[in-house]
């Protein structure tokens, strides 16, 4: 079968004195989804465009909360539609746990069997170079998303998620100066330590304050509702009032803690959890709801399927991450009354024109 894709070198842009980002432009198939994640990003491309339809595996790690099992819904909904599913033979999903090797041994399963590409979200991203030379050789394509592995002889569909927490922190600066508070305490829930997106979020998110007079007060939440709402009732009792409090995942735990102590509805980045947003809009709180849509999984398939068609894209993938203002919290349109509230209400991507609708992903 051979190597099915390569990077394409910078000797054409060099030699024709065209930057990076303006060549990439010229190339790129639909870069308005798939768009590079900077100006130093190669283009993947299809050696010999393969004939379908396709084998494709997802390889999950972790299984133990919605926004995974959301994303395994999407992946699968996405497969089943018409269009799509004329084009893909067969479609796996598996979770492993946290164990690498496990998730390791499962990917090379499916590149033993033939599988024309395998999805997954790294347990450890450090851990997969061999492996993606490995499939690489047998002409699998490996495509890494949300927890990506940093290794540009594969796929990456990734999302920002420093720019997350950063719109987060400017929607409540926004907020504060559009009502004259210059000065106070801004609580900003972490997720889980040692974890390279988590420290990119924080690091993102307190930059926004710098050079102003709000301190930042930083607790561990775990990305996880209860603990969450432990660390930001502790939070309240040391610290008093906050004027603005965001939350990197699990906001339904920090905003109920704020309930439970009556503290006052203030500007609010939160994660796009169907009972946050809900929990926001009807306590007459402000700010934004922005997230990582568990979509990103149909995105990682569309942009398999076109790499295999012999579109042009780029070898790292930049999605923008889905928000909703609080002048948007509305039934119907950013929560939705009749669903769980572990819901993620971030359904997809429109600029990737890849939208689900909640019938698709709470279908059992």
């Amino acid at each position: 079968m051979g190597k099915i894709w390569k990077l394409k070198t910078a000797a054409l842009m060099l030699a024709t004195g065209l930057g990076a980002s303006s060549a990439m432009a010229a190339e790129s198939y639909f870069p308005e989804c798939f768009a590079p994640w900077d100006a130093d990003t190669k283009q993947l491309s299809a050696v010999t465009p393969r004939e379908g339809p396709y084998r494709i595996a997802l390889v999950n790690g972790f299984a133990g909360n919605d926004w995974r099992i959301q994303m395994i819904r999407a992946a699968e909904s996405y497969v089943k539609r018409p269009e799509i599913a004329a084009k893909v033979k067969e479609f796996t999903a598996v979770s492993v746990g946290n164990d690498v090797a496990a998730q390791i041994a499962a990917i090379e399963n499916y590149v033993a069997a033939g599988y024309d590409a395998v999805l997954f979200i790294a347990v450890n991203p450090e851990a997969f170079d061999a492996v993606i030379d490995r499939a690489n050789q047998a002409g699998t394509l490996l495509v890494s998303f949300d927890n990506v592995v940093f290794n540009d002889n594969h796929l990456i569909v990734d999302i920002d998620h420093g720019e997350i927490a950063a719109k987060k922190a400017q929607a409540i600066l926004d907020e504060l100066k559009a009502t004259n508070i210059t000065e106070g305490k801004v609580l900003w829930v972490r997720g889980l330590q040692g974890n390279a997106t988590e420290k990119q979020q924080t690091e993102s998110f307190k930059k926004v304050f710098e050079g102003t007079s709000f301190e930042v007060v930083e607790v561990v939440g775990n990305w996880d509702v209860g603990t969450s709402q432990r660390v930001t009732a502790e939070a309240v009792a040391a610290h008093g009032k906050f004027v603005g409090v965001a939350n990197a995942y699990g906001s339904m735990g920090s905003i109920q803690a704020l309930l439970d102590a009556k503290h006052p509805a203030v500007p609010f980045g939160s994660d796009t959890m169907n009972g946050a947003v809900r929990m926001l809009a009807e306590n007459g709180f402000t700010g934004v709801a922005i997230g990582s849509s568990p979509s990103v999984s149909a995105v990682a398939i569309l942009a398999a399927l076109s790499s295999f068609e012999g579109k042009q894209m780029p070898q790292r993938i930049k999605l923008p991450p889905p928000s909703l203002p609080s002048t948007d919290w509305k039934d119907g349109i950013a929560y939705f009354s009749q669903l769980p509230a572990s819901f993620d209400t971030a359904t997809g991507f429109k600029e990737c024109n890849l939208l689900f609708t909640a019938d698709e992903l709470t279908a059992k």
